[in-house]
């Protein structure tokens, strides 16, 4: 946990010298079913930390390319029917926002790390992940004021990768 939550504070960090902007959310990750171990069922679920760090915005479109990192910490929130698991994902993100609006679709290719906790019957497994959201920001009455949203995800890419996160964050 240590490791992932240095993961998000040092891209947060390098986002805000940049200077480009920075979106950091907490949501709820539940992840699809897969084989575990000796043909057993996993099922990942749990709190989802994650930051958007602009790299840079297109000047005569509403796009921002973004660097995403994330980390699902599963069986954390809850006991029983999910498995003890943390994912660590890093995805290259297009943001499309509405013009005149304060909805926004994203999609993003990247890389994923599944690792058990606790004796959960699954293996550490790498793997290619892809990320398509919908998301809707309060309208900004300020410049200098964090911007609250809420976003829905939808992860795919080999099953222990693949699952829905429902968030809320706030723009820098």
């Amino acid at each position: 946990m240590k490791r992932a939550l240095g993961i998000l504070a040092a891209s947060t960090l390098a986002a805000g010298a940049l200077g480009q902007g920075i979106s950091v959310k907490a949501g709820y990750y539940s992840g699809e079913s897969f084989s575990g171990a000796r043909g057993s069922s996993v099922r990942i679920e749990g709190l989802e930390l994650g930051a958007d760090l602009t790299v840079l915005r297109l000047p005569l479109a509403p796009v921002e390319i973004r660097l995403s990192p994330s980390v699902v910490f599963g069986g954390g929130l809850r006991q029983g029917g999910d498995d003890d698991g943390t994912i660590y994902r890093l995805l290259a993100t297009a943001r499309v926002s509405r013009p005149g609006g304060t909805g926004y679709l994203s999609g993003g290719l990247g890389f994923a790390r599944i690792e058990p906790r606790g004796g959960a019957p699954f293996e550490s497994k790498d793997g290619f992940v892809g990320q398509i959201a919908l998301g809707s920001a309060a309208a900004n009455v300020a410049p200098l004021v964090p911007q609250p949203f809420f976003e829905v995800a939808y992860t795919f890419g080999d099953a222990e990768f693949r699952g829905f996160t429902l968030s809320l964050g706030v723009r820098l």
